[in-house]
């Protein structure tokens, strides 16, 4: 199992870095290519702060919910702790999907470089 994991990590941290659609670009869209860039370098970064911080932020609220004196505030404490989870999970698999998928979505929505016909006059 582990070195299934292993291998899978591997093969999807390497399709993340490939930036063939982004290099597929015409020359005029080269702003794109800064920004996907830019935007692929911070991506991992970001997803580590998002999630520590949200598994801080789940920590400090279950320890609120077990410290809860009455039901009310452990109830409050478990919706709480109910959003912070989904919440993380949708920010991590949508960072997730940008950084794999960005550069094979991305030419789908740039238009080609139209081929320049002379006309010879």
């Amino acid at each position: 199992m582990n070195l299934f994991l292993t291998k899978m990590t591997t093969y999807l941290l390497g399709m993340g870095n490939t930036m063939a659609g982004v290099d597929d670009l015409p020359e005029e869209w080269g702003w794109v290519k800064d920004i996907v860039n830019a935007v692929d370098t911070l991506l991992y970064p970001l997803l580590i702060v998002v999630g520590a911080f949200g598994m801080i932020y789940a920590v400090v609220i279950g320890v609120n919910m077990a410290r809860a004196d009455s039901t009310e505030k452990r109830e409050e404490a478990k919706k709480r702790l109910i959003n912070v989870i989904v919440g993380l999970a949708i920010i991590i698999a949508l960072i997730l999907f940008f950084k794999l998928f960005i550069n094979q979505i991305l030419p789908a929505f740039v238009s080609p470089a139209e081929p320049e016909t002379g006309t010879g006059a």
